[in-house]
């Protein structure tokens, strides 16, 4: 059967993860290594992967199932938003942690986690759409997420160069994406020798991010985590909720095929894992940042293979 491959891509993914956190608590993979590793993947192999992604002959089809795709995460994203800002309220929140919370439920794992759990369930294939689809994850996670995470609801919102937000948000991985874009609506393709490193490049981003992800998983105190009953329920919320809602909405909204896949794992995605480094430089809570992209993470080892299964 088709599932058992799947789950396999799946274990092989949390088994690298498994390496990282070993490597961690071993110390081979300290903070500041960590730390790096991490910028490698940001600014130089994902790019590459995204961009190469778009290596694609340009077709009516596939280009208006690239439209299809970031009409549906615009929608995607507006209607998270307002339902994660709307659930903090909920939890009530203390106006201080309210931020964090926000964002946390608003913007998922998209690169780190994300781009190797849609390769393993829909294949490599879908890594054109995915990169489509991640554009407003960029765009709207550096500049409203910003926003978001540097204040807490109800609070004046501290404030941010526009020049900075936009800088933020127009970061490498944007820049690829629009620019592969362009290379595939006229036919353009890069030359071997310079496809093929890009190619290497991007090769590295799925098992170095899972190793970098379990790595800083070991750095992770978990008792403090355990204890509080709210990070259970955004755990549920971000895992388990989000990405049900998002699959009914988008059946509801007859939309199918891959912008229908791609969209709900990304909303099964645990927190994205930039929430603690944005919350600690403009302000937020950095604490509880880490605490919920940790539960997260942790228990979307559980939660990914039913994910997989079900899709």
């Amino acid at each position: 059967m088709y599932i058992m491959p799947v789950l396999f891509q799946i274990l092989a993914l949390f088994i690298l993860m498994g390496v990282g956190f070993v490597t961690g608590k071993l110390r081979i993979l300290d903070q500041g290594t960590t730390k790096g590793l991490s910028r490698l993947i940001i600014k130089t192999s994902l790019p590459a992967l995204i961009f190469m992604s778009f290596q694609k002959p340009f077709s009516r089809e596939l280009f208006g199932e690239a439209m299809a795709t970031l009409l549906t995460s615009g929608l995607f994203y507006a209607g998270i938003i307002l339902l994660s800002l709307a659930a903090v309220k909920l939890l009530r929140v203390s106006k201080e942690q309210s931020g964090v919370y926000a964002f946390t439920l608003s913007f998922s794992n998209a690169a780190f986690i994300g781009f190797p759990v849609v390769t393993s369930i829909l294949g490599e294939e879908a890594l054109f759409l995915t990169a489509i689809h991640n554009i407003f994850f960029n765009l709207l996670a550096f500049s409203i997420g910003i926003i978001i995470i540097g204040k807490g609801i109800g609070q004046e919102p501290q404030k941010h160069s526009f020049r900075a937000l936009i800088g933020k948000a127009l970061n490498i991985n944007v820049f690829a994406s629009i620019a592969g874009f362009i290379l595939f609506i006229f036919s353009v393709y890069i030359p071997p020798f310079i496809a093929m490193p890009l190619n290497m490049l991007g090769s590295i981003t799925t098992p170095l991010a899972m190793i970098v992800t379990g790595a800083i998983l070991s750095e992770a105190k978990l008792a403090p985590i355990l204890k509080n009953w709210r990070m259970y329920i955004v755990s549920i919320l971000r895992l388990v909720v989000w990405p049900f809602l998002t699959a009914v909405i988008l059946r509801l909204c007859n939309v199918s095929g891959d912008p229908f896949y791609i969209t709900v794992i990304i909303a099964g995605m645990p927190a994205a894992s930039n929430a603690s480094l944005l919350a600690a430089v403009y302000g937020g809570d950095a604490e509880s940042a880490s605490a919920i992209v940790c539960m997260t993470t942790l228990l979307s080892v559980v939660t990914i293979p039913v994910l997989a299964m079900i899709l």
